[in-house]
């Protein structure tokens, strides 16, 4: 992710189909936490022979993004909860930040 843009991340969850679930991403470094549920994120599933994974995408503003040191990594993680309580989450990823050469939030037209 290279900060000041609007980045598409795509996170896979393996062998699971969580389409009935809640579903909740979290980008996380040190006290700078984003969560994105909802309409903030696509949830979509894909079965590949009898293999079901769901691919969860998120899209960050520039200000989100910016928000990230880009001599650090971002930690990720999933989680999903289904009616009854029944919760679980993914192992912690890492995701490198780049730094844009314009640190700054740029408008159309300006």
């Amino acid at each position: 992710m290279i900060n000041f843009t609007t980045p598409t991340i795509d996170l896979t969850v393996e062998r699971l189909d969580l389409s009935s679930y809640d579903v909740y991403a979290t980008l996380e470094q040190g006290i700078n936490e984003i969560t994105k549920h909802g309409d903030d994120l696509t949830v979509t599933t894909e079965t590949v022979g009898q293999v079901t994974n769901t691919k969860v995408s998120l899209t960050l503003t520039q200000t989100e993004s910016a928000s990230f040191d880009y001599t650090k990594t971002v930690g990720v993680q999933v989680n999903w909860i289904d009616a009854q309580g029944k919760r679980g989450a993914t192992k912690r990823a890492e995701i490198a930040v780049e730094r844009n050469l314009l640190d700054k939030v740029i408008e159309y037209g300006n």
